[in-house]
């Protein structure tokens, strides 16, 4: 488990507040539900079950006082943060007009089919679709801070890699890319990031 694995799935900042975390905990259920349509088609029983799981485990830490300063203790020995740092790095993405989708939305963008399709190449893709990131937050209910982390890959702030597989999907949807491809790129790089961190124990309890 990594340290900000709690957050990040109820994908909420560090500094959320305990009724922030409440929203958040019955929006990810509804989310996941396994008659859901969003749901549908992106996991198997199994994973939903599991990420379902997962969730209980976050919000019950989360919303209880002890276990969230014992568990904040562990993850900023320094003091916890109290603003969100992707809203003070990534500068908020306006609303553009729609229009409709280029017919092929990689060369509109001023790539090629061997471009790499991560954080900066999504960005650029959008942009040409005319499609703003409220607009995708919208239709796939994947919230504005997990969307600006992924186009700023923002790598520490990013859910576990199988809800990034969900996520990664519904964008490539809407944008109407390749969608084994962006999986391949954008995981391959969130891999990188990930084996270039000093590998460390986590307890699951901190120890007083």
């Amino acid at each position: 488990m990594t340290p900000l694995e709690y957050y990040a799935l109820l994908e909420v900042d560090p500094g959320a507040t305990d009724e922030d975390i409440r929203r958040a905990y019955k929006r990810q259920l509804k989310r996941f539900d396994p008659a859901g349509v969003v749901v549908y088609g992106l996991y198997r029983p199994d994973e939903v079950q599991s990420l379902v799981r997962s969730l209980r485990e976050a919000y019950e830490t989360l919303v209880d006082p002890e276990k969230r300063r014992r568990y904040d203790r562990r993850i900023y020995p320094e003091g916890h943060p109290s603003l969100r740092r992707a809203d003070q790095r990534v500068a908020a993405t306006l609303p553009t007009p729609r229009a409709s989708l280029p017919a092929d939305p990689v060369l509109a963008a001023g790539l090629t089919h061997e471009s790499p399709l991560r954080g900066g190449a999504l960005t650029r893709i959008r942009e040409a679709c005319h499609l703003s990131l409220e607009e995708i937050a919208e239709r796939t209910k994947i919230s504005m801070f997990t969307l600006r982390c992924i186009e700023a890959e923002q790598f520490q702030d990013l859910p576990a890699r199988v809800y990034m597989r969900g996520f990664l999907k519904q964008i490539a949807e809407m944008l109407r890319i390749d969608i084994d491809r962006l999986l391949r790129d954008y995981l391959s790089a969130m891999d990188e990031w990930q084996s270039a961190i000093p590998q460390r124990r986590w307890d699951p309890i901190p120890k007083e």
